[in-house]
């Protein structure tokens, strides 16, 4: 027997978290350019909380330009929609048919169209997905009901409602 204490190997240490302070504050940006760069920053780092907060601020952003409130909360939508499906395939997308129905039919038409129909839309599938059904294009025709037909309003209501988990009697 060796009287040679055995050698151990040195115990890991867990990464120390990186506190960084920002620059300013997200809601002081301006540039859906850098609100980009800052969301891709905080994925890499694993900040989620960074990631929403630049989303929403992207979001809002996108709609600013907009008087109307309904008008606003549709491009703060398309933005959402948008940014999602860039990220999705990993260059920048368009809702090219979104935009042409907006263009032809108008917002309320669109917005009808979609609260109507019988499946969900691509953009309301991929933002309940990623944990953004406040921000559907559902939402809206909710909101602002007066300006929508009973059916459209109907519709929304029950997509929404199939959202929510089944309550136990």
């Amino acid at each position: 027997m060796s009287k040679s204490p055995a050698k151990q190997a040195p115990a890991e240490k867990p990464p120390v978290p990186v506190k960084q302070k920002m620059a300013k504050p997200i809601s002081a940006y301006d540039d859906p350019a850098a609100l980009r760069v800052l969301m891709q920053n905080a994925r890499r780092l694993g900040r989620d909380d960074v990631w929403q907060e630049a989303f929403r601020r992207l979001c809002t952003l996108e709609g600013a330009g907009q008087t109307e409130p309904l008008h606003r909360d549709f491009y703060e939508t398309l933005a959402a929609y948008e940014q999602l499906l860039s990220e999705k395939n990993g260059r920048a997308t368009r809702a090219s048919r979104t935009r042409m129905k907006l263009k032809s039919k108008g917002l309320v038409a669109c917005l009808e169209d979609w609260a109507r129909s019988k499946e969900p839309s691509e953009g309301f599938e991929l933002l309940v997905a990623n944990g953004l059904a406040e921000m559907a294009g559902e939402q809206i025709v909710l909101k602002y009901s007066d300006q929508f037909s009973p059916e459209a309003v109907a519709g929304a209501k029950a997509r929404l409602a199939a959202l929510a988990p089944a309550s136990k009697d």
